[in-house]
């Protein structure tokens, strides 16, 4: 103890003249602190040591090391290995994270006492590996080239009711996949609202349900690049509130039901509930499945303002773009949407009772078009390019389908 009493002094001397990082290593995990922000190192009757606000028990402390590693205030940096993860914690966050790796299965909670935003930063390859976050205030989650898979739930578990702002660092490819067995709702889950961005690439497979799911809003921003799901068990995006796309790339393929689906919440007097919005980028979903799946599915409005919409698919009753209320084309944005859908079902002789039923639009109440481009095809038994069961409200545009499949009024 007293040698460590005595080298905790020449690591302050050193810290001081150099300017450099004090790193705590605890098994996987590493604490970082600046000469700036380690100010006095408490030494408590050779059991503990306070550094920065946070008390480590000497007994835990695998070694001290003086070195140059930067250290960015308010940032977590996790490494993944096929042999394992590190985690290297910013000293300013430490006392209030908690980091638990297992393998290379990584579980990070933030007490509530935390006031700022945290940036998880992700990078690395792991065949057996997973991201958990749970908190309660505000996070970003950065994909920094990573590459997971899990064998045991989702490749990332966020349990942050709060805004996680999800970021594909420019130039990296990123990929996830989950376990084919186990509790979770998707590959990808937060429970709070998401918004990506950044100009990375992201593909994303569910072994078990959804490639991506959302307890609340899911926004993808005008700077993202590019998500490709390429599988999914159920849905491609499962969103909760509403679902907001303003640019990037998203691609959808391989799902055993719906392309995008979001629900509306308990709250009906939450923003946007139930809704899709589009005001830009490409959004390009595949239909697989044989029956009664929707690219595009919302409980209430869905807005398509700008970007390029593209739907194909062949099975009975299938519908390109389902809404529970009304649809609403326009070219607000500056740019005219264009949309085009292909759906093709079966053909049956006259009088079986089993026909395909597909439906290019289904809108349960009104559809008012007003700029842009929409392109249908449909065909199998009883098959109709656009079906509008309230009014339809014609401003501008142009619509090109089969007049004999579409039914409007």
């Amino acid at each position: 103890m007293k040698k460590l009493f005595l080298l905790l002094i020449v690591m302050c001397c050193t810290l001081a003249v150099e300017a450099q990082t004090l790193n705590i290593y605890q098994g996987s995990v590493c604490v970082g602190v600046s000469a700036a922000a380690a100010g006095d190192m408490i030494y408590d009757n050779g059991t503990t040591l306070t550094v920065a606000g946070r008390t480590y028990s000497i007994a835990d402390i695998d070694s001290i090391v003086v070195n140059t590693r930067s250290v960015t205030a308010g940032q977590v940096e996790v490494e993944y290995s096929n042999s394992g993860a590190r985690v290297f914690m910013a000293g300013d966050v430490a006392p209030y994270l908690t980091a638990s790796v297992s393998g290379a299965h990584v579980s990070i909670t933030a007490a509530a006492g935390l006031t700022q935003e945290v940036n998880y930063v992700l990078s690395g390859t792991s065949s057996d590996g997973s991201f958990t976050q749970t908190g309660s205030y505000k996070m970003r989650l950065t994909l920094q080239g990573v590459d997971l898979t899990s064998s045991s739930g989702a490749a990332i578990n966020v349990q942050n009711g709060k805004r996680i702002k999800v970021v594909l660092a420019d130039g990296t490819t990123n990929a996830l996949t989950d376990a084919a067995s186990g509790s979770q709702k998707a590959c990808f889950y937060v429970r709070g609202h998401a918004e990506f961005a950044g100009g990375g690439t992201l593909t994303l497979t569910g072994r078990k349900a959804h490639a991506f799911a959302s307890g609340e809003y899911t926004e993808l921003h005008s700077s993202l690049g590019h998500i490709s799901v390429v599988s999914a068990v159920t849905d491609g995006f499962h969103v909760g509130q509403y679902f907001s796309m303003a640019g990037g790339k998203l691609t959808i393929a391989g799902v055993k039901s719906d392309g995008i689906d979001v629900g509306a919440t308990k709250d009906s007097t939450e923003e946007n509930n139930g809704q899709v919005l589009i005001s830009g980028g490409t959004l390009a979903i595949t239909l697989d499945a044989a029956n009664d799946v929707k690219g595009l599915k919302a409980d209430s409005l869905i807005t398509i303002s700008g970007g390029n919409i593209t739907i194909t698919g062949s099975g009975n009753g299938q519908k390109g773009i389902k809404t529970a209320t009304d649809l609403q084309i326009n070219n607000a944005s500056g740019i005219a949407p264009t949309i085009a859908i292909t759906l093709t079902g079966t053909t049956h002789n006259k009088g079986q009772a089993d026909e395909s039923k597909t439906r290019g639009m289904k809108i349960d109440r009104n559809f008012t078009f007003d700029g842009g481009t929409i392109n249908v095809s449909t065909s199998g038994s009883k098959a109709k390019a656009i079906v509008v069961d309230g009014t339809y409200y014609y401003k501008s545009g142009t619509i090109n389908c089969p007049v004999s499949a579409a039914t409007v009024g």
